[in-house]
């Protein structure tokens, strides 16, 4: 881009170790998808989600996507159990610094 920092694009090029394994465990093309991902739903609730986000796609429904989205904030704050994986990813890369440290 003209007129940017280069240290700017340098940084945007560079992927932590964090990222990378976001990336391979959370292939999400976006931050719903990723939301989707990290989400725990329970085994009787997966096919009528995904019967949802089947008509939501079809006709492109803003409202059915802005419901799931809501959904999946509030279940976030309920059990968290779905974001395990992420904050192991994060608090590995704090135990080896530590370990590294000493």
């Amino acid at each position: 881009m003209p007129g940017s920092n280069i240290w700017e694009n340098l940084r945007s090029g560079v992927q932590s170790d964090q990222e990378v394994a976001y990336q391979i465990l959370f292939p999400g093309k976006s931050k719903f998808q990723m939301l989707q991902m990290l989400n725990e739903q329970t085994p009787g609730a997966i096919m009528p989600w995904s019967v949802l986000g089947v008509f939501r796609r079809k006709y492109k429904s803003k409202i059915l996507e802005v419901f799931q989205e809501e959904n999946m904030i509030n279940k976030i704050a309920q059990d968290r159990k779905g974001r395990l994986e992420g904050s192991e990813i994060a608090a590995s890369r704090r135990i080896s610094k530590e370990d590294n440290d000493e």
